[in-house]
């Protein structure tokens, strides 16, 4: 034996082979094997690959599991990855290195080619196929360890008898596809796509390396001698200097005497890369299970009262909508129970909308989707005799879903007329205007979740300060437009801040009293006024107190 190998070690490898059917006698064949190849196995690979990335890439745009899976079974993606583990277990520094080489240039070829396609993709949807392939978990390289072992056995075993088995290696573990996922992403500029199924590619590669080193390992491939297989396929295929180097370099660290254990170390590095951000995830997960189990617990708590409900739980976000036939108090009790117990199991705030509807019957005006697993809550507004408080607070929470607030600020007040056609819906704001563009936008979601066509007019009140910098008119007109904005919104308290009087000459204080005057006149009628001392003049409307000073009350103003 070429390979100083301990002989008690030598007996429990070939019994292992025997058991799995693999004659030991046969190891430096399918060696050589793996290390051997021609033009035509070359040819083969790369048209298979960009083949198979084809097809894998608009499976997943069309959302077709059928055409993905056609797509694994050409991919020849699993030999070179067997090979590394095979060059690793024997200490076959050329194969490490040309396997290794390959399944780079492959990666490469893959995730280019898909994110060449997407780009010339008239449209970039995000479906459930790349969505399953983009959040891997610990689970994931479980699985993707048991497909390795069914590719090692078949990689040992090629014949007849182990055809199924390699296929339904092809399919149980994804290779190709993540890749071509991880191309949409980049095509698509979504980098938490390309950067989650990227993860999820190497999660499978790093199991598939370390199971075969492992397997390759426990039934004696470590005992072949590779030294002469190198040299008659470095001599088979011309000089080829820049490998002859580099393995001749790899071949002393395999053969130095931690060799053994430093190719056992570079699969484990990779392995332990990989499994802090899977049991991250796989403890997101768990969390995810945790809270849509207390939330079913507490809905099933109220039984026949549910009549529809949705659950959203993911990425520590928490949706839920329901609808129950009671009385708004009662909506509003479970609501208050059902938040206090999700922040409870989930640590987050959740967002929860409980709706009231007086019977079943008033409920069957109202289609909701609410049963979807994903998505906002879609309801159409029911006519006037079917509960009218219940169809607009439906249609105001839609509202709420769809506003958008970075841009507009935050929804004072929503009126609406669900008997109109189309829904006149009206909108007042804390914030910058809607320019036309998003208030368009605003109709055809409204259009599209309430099921009827909507016809929305905005409101915008300035959420900013405005200041008496000396010009008193300026200062009295834009107080007079603020004050006569927020008059009729109760939710709404306008605040102003009144400067520390100071003595006069007579031309200054009869300015000063014009202004007084003027300012009573436009404030007299406000019904939530506060008027605080600082050093400057100013004022500003808010749905919160006005601030921390006392309130001193005005002779000239109106009282809170």
């Amino acid at each position: 034996m070429a390979r100083s190998v301990p002989r008690p070690i030598v007996r429990v490898q070939d019994r292992l082979a025997l058991i799995a059917g693999f004659d030991p006698k046969s190891r430096a064949g399918v060696t050589e094997g793996m290390i051997r190849r021609d033009l035509t196995e070359v040819t083969s690979y790369w048209l298979q690959l960009v083949v198979s990335v084809g097809i894998a890439t608009l499976g997943l745009v069309l959302g077709s599991t059928a055409v993905i899976i056609g797509a694994m079974l050409i991919a020849p993606l699993m030999t070179p990855i067997i090979n590394l583990g095979m060059g690793l277990a024997c200490g076959s520094p050329f194969l490490v290195l040309r396997a290794s080489s390959r399944v780079a240039l492959s990666v490469i070829t893959a995730i280019g080619s898909a994110a060449g396609i997407t780009l010339l993709l008239p449209f970039h949807e995000f479906n459930a196929e790349i969505a399953a392939r983009t959040s891997p978990t610990v689970l994931d390289l479980l699985v993707a360890s048991f497909c390795a072992f069914a590719a090692v056995y078949a990689a040992l075993r090629a014949g007849s008898d182990t055809t199924s088995t390699a296929a339904g290696t092809a399919i149980g573990i994804s290779l190709v596809p993540p890749l071509c996922a991880s191309g949409y992403g980049i095509g698509a500029g979504s980098w938490a796509v390309a950067g989650g199924a990227a993860m999820l590619f190497l999660t499978n590669l790093v199991a598939i390396i370390v199971v075969a080193t492992l397997c390759f390992l426990l039934v004696g491939f470590n005992q072949v001698e590779v030294a002469g297989l190198e040299r008659d396929e470095l001599s088979h295929g011309g000089n080829a200097p820049i490998a002859r180097s580099l393995a001749r370099r790899l071949a002393r660290a395999f053969e130095s005497p931690g060799g053994a254990w430093l190719r056992m170390l570079m699969p484990l590095v990779l392995l332990g890369v990989v499994y802090v951000p899977l049991r991250r995830a796989l403890d997101e997960v768990a969390w995810e299970f945790r809270v849509r189990g207390k939330v079913r617990q507490e809905i099933a708590k109220l039984g026949g009262k549910i009549v529809q409900s949705r659950v959203r739980v993911e990425r520590h976000q928490v949706e839920l909508g329901v609808v129950l036939v009671g009385t708004t108090n009662q909506a509003s009790e479970f609501r208050r129970k059902l938040d206090a117990d999700v922040r409870e199991v989930s640590g987050v705030t959740p967002k929860i909308e409980v709706l009231a509807v007086p019977d079943a019957k008033a409920f069957a005006g109202l289609e909701s989707d609410l049963q979807r697993a994903e998505g906002p809550l879609v309801v159409a507004a029911p006519s006037a005799s079917e509960n009218l408080d219940g169809a607009r607070a439906l249609v105001s929470s839609a509202i709420e879903r769809r506003w958008p607030a970075r841009s507009a600020g935050a929804v004072l007040q929503v009126s609406v007329e669900v008997t109109g056609q189309p829904v006149p819906v009206r909108i007042a704001h804390l914030g910058s205007a809607v320019d036309e563009t998003a208030r368009e936008t605003l109709e055809l979601s409204l259009e599209s979740e309430l099921g009827q066509p909507v016809r929305v007019s905005t409101r915008a009140i300035p959420s900013g300060e405005i200041l008496r910098d000396g010009n008193d008119a300026q200062f009295l007109a834009r107080l007079a437009e603020l004050s006569g904005a927020s008059r009729d919104l109760s939710g709404l308290r306008l605040c102003l801040q009144a400067a520390a009087a100071a003595p006069l000459r007579e031309k200054q204080a009869s300015s000063e009293e014009q202004f007084t005057d003027a300012l009573g006149e436009i404030l007299a009628e406000h019904p939530r006024l506060t008027r605080l001392d600082g050093e400057d003049w100013r004022a500003w409307v808010t749905r919160a107190s006005c601030g921390p000073s006392a309130e001193v009350p005005s002779p000239k103003l109106a009282p809170d």
